[in-house]
């Protein structure tokens, strides 16, 4: 996103003291050089706090001297002019005075924060269409997208330029919430993902969130529904048992069951006539004294017929010696005619008995299977009998019967008591499973599309790293920036996995200018809208003047190493990109260092804090 810083104004609170403005070129290396303590460290938190940062970063000296803090840059195709009162009490000031164009000779408050925050987020290309991509009806996902967030991509300050583990200073804006925010735009920013698909990610967990509670409630309602229904039913069978409801009365229904329930319990209903039950186990009783007698029958029938059988052994027996006596002695017995034929008719009753028991006898009748039969209807009678008897016994004393009363209509409150099952809203449940079934269809981002980007970044950053000369320890290593832990890890040749310690300051300083070279590059290639295209860079030679104002000739190296790396990406954003970008350094090194190098033609000197000057004039100071 096109972004030119073009003024940094003052104005004094002192009424006599002439305004102090502070002008960057575009598609330029900006450079405050300046000793320490001389205010360049604020001109970033200036910049910040006129963007409506709710944190204050000025130095409290600088604030007691300025009344009015102003910024005048274009963003697009649009001039601005930003300008707020000076914090109050360590309290941002909401005093804003805004203007489409340069700033204006009164200043007069006459915009809200609010106001001027919705105005850069559309210019920041943060619209409703952004933050409502599904519509305004579905509400805000959990992350309120603000403008605000992308400026953690614009500044490599001084707290964390030359550590080890920190690439985004986001204690700077407001460490929990910009660490929050990195999470959910870094992969935005480096083209993996479009807002789209996040808020849809985010609309889905707040979709499953709610169908889950929905499902819950349904779950809940179905249990306490059970367990109403059972004690429902448990209090219909003690009514029964009671006498307050006739035994055969089955309610098709739990509300018609709680409707014989009401109707026992308020109106104080008298205890039903059993004589139907009476009738029924009298007819039970005589239909058991029938089988009964059909049993005995069968079973003097079956008496009767092995006694017959028992009867012809006997007889068998008994003209055994009738045999032997026709085969044997028949020429000593008497021969008369007579005598012949009553032997023979013994001998043939023998034999037609000796027939008869050789065949296997069967039943005349299905004794066995009709007594089995009976027996088995017997028991389901007297099974009826004992039911209809606990139902129907005798009805109790009137004391009793009011106890008995008593109790039911004390279970039937505690019934009533129940908890209504929370009935689901369906329509609301199948609007939601639509929405989510619509919203997996959006497509996820694949791995290869991450994996692309990433490589992409990584040339980026790669290419950069390239340039240097003053790692020549790490002169083959490869970079790669890891998404999960947020810093760059150096590969060396060779090696699979990355490096625990890259060495001194001065190392990490360079890694963290080719990460944030690269960057950009890579944001400019794949054309983010949110970002502006500048980039602050707190002090490269940190490493360096830490034990001194001078270095030594082999740390100069570096430095200038460090500097020619800088104007050479803006060397070839500006003329090989065909785009635009700034840089504003502000650096202890002295002017020389880039004036008497003419390779380094794209460096522009804004201002030098030396002789006692400062980002506040000195004449201030003595008059304060």
């Amino acid at each position: 996103m096109k972004f030119i810083l073009h003024e940094i104004k003052l104005w004094f609170k002192d009424e006599d003291a002439v305004p102090k403005s502070y002008n960057f070129l575009p598609d330029k290396v900006n450079v405050i050089t300046g000793g320490a303590t001389t205010g360049k460290t604020s001109f970033w938190s200036i910049i910040d706090y006129c963007l409506l940062s709710g944190k204050i970063n000025i130095a409290n000296s600088i604030v007691e001297t300025v009344l009015w803090f102003g910024i005048h840059f274009t963003i697009g195709e649009k001039q601005i002019s930003i300008v707020r009162k000076s914090p109050e009490l360590r309290s941002p000031s909401s005093e804003i005075c805004f203007n489409e164009g340069y700033f204006p000779f009164e200043l007069v408050a006459n915009k809200d924060v609010a106001v001027v925050k919705a105005l850069l987020d559309l210019e920041f290309g943060i619209s409703d269409a952004l933050r409502f991509p599904h519509g305004k009806g579905q509400g805000r996902a959990n992350f309120n997208l603000s403008y605000r967030y992308f400026l953690l991509f614009n500044a490599l300050t001084e707290d964390i330029i030359g550590t080890s583990g920190t690439y985004f200073d986001t204690t700077f804006y407001g460490k929990e919430e910009y660490e929050n925010a990195l999470s959910h735009i870094f992969d935005l920013v480096i083209g993996v993902n479009d807002m789209d698909n996040l808020k849809a990610k985010e609309r889905l967990a707040q979709i499953n969130a709610e169908i889950r509670k929905i499902e819950k409630t349904e779950r809940d309602g179905q249990k306490i529904q059970r367990e109403f229904d059972a004690q429902t039913r448990l209090l219909l069978a003690r009514s029964k048992e009671y006498g307050f409801v006739p035994y055969d009365q089955q309610p098709e229904s739990i509300e018609d069951a709680l409707v014989v329930l009401n109707s026992i319990v308020s109106e104080s209903k008298k205890v039903v006539d059993n004589t139907r039950a009476f009738a029924e186990i009298d007819k039970l009783n005589k239909q058991k004294d029938y089988i009964r007698a059909q049993l005995s029958a069968l079973n003097r029938y079956r008496n009767e017929f092995e006694q017959y059988k028992r009867t012809l052994r006997k007889c068998a027996d008994s003209l055994q010696p009738i045999v032997y006596l026709n085969e044997n002695l028949s020429a000593q017995l008497v021969e008369s005619y007579e005598t012949k034929i009553f032997v023979d008719s013994l001998e043939a009753s023998l034999l037609n008995i000796r027939d008869n028991l050789s065949k296997r006898v069967e039943e005349p009748v299905k004794v066995s299977g009709d007594a089995k039969a009976l027996q088995d209807e017997l028991k389901e009678v007297e099974a009826k009998i004992t039911q209809i008897s606990v139902m129907s016994k005798e009805i109790p004393a009137e004391a009793q019967r009011f106890i008995y009363l008593g109790e039911l209509k004390n279970a039937y409150e505690q019934l009533l008591r129940y908890e209504t099952p929370k009935q689901i809203d369906s329509v609301k449940l199948n609007q939601l499973n639509i929405e989510k079934s619509s919203l997996e269809r959006i497509p996820e981002d694949t791995q290869e599309i991450k994996s692309n980007m990433n490589d992409q970044l990584n040339d980026s950053i790669q290419r950069n790293y390239d340039l240097l000369n003053s790692l020549p320890a790490y002169s083959n290593a490869k970079t790669k920036f890891s998404s999960k832990d947020m810093i760059l890890q150096l590969l060396p040749h060779g090696q699979m996995f990355p490096l625990d310690n890259v060495g001194s300051k001065s190392n990490y300083m360079m890694m963290h200018l080719c990460f944030y070279l690269g960057l950009h590059e890579h944001m400019i290639a794949v054309e983010q809208c949110h970002v502006p295209q500048f980039l602050f860079i707190d002090q490269p030679s940190i490493p360096y003047y830490a034990d001194g104002d001078s270095i030594g000739n082999q740390d100069k190296a570096k430095l200038m190493d460090a500097f020619s790396l800088i104007n050479s990406f803006v060397q070839n954003i500006v003329e090989v990109k065909k785009n635009t970008f700034q840089v504003f350094m502000v650096e202890h090194a002295p002017e020389s260092y880039w004036t008497n190098d003419n390779k380094l033609n794209y460096f522009h000197t804004v201002g030098k804090f030396i002789d006692g000057n400062g980002l506040i004039p000195k004449n201030i100071y003595k008059e304060k």
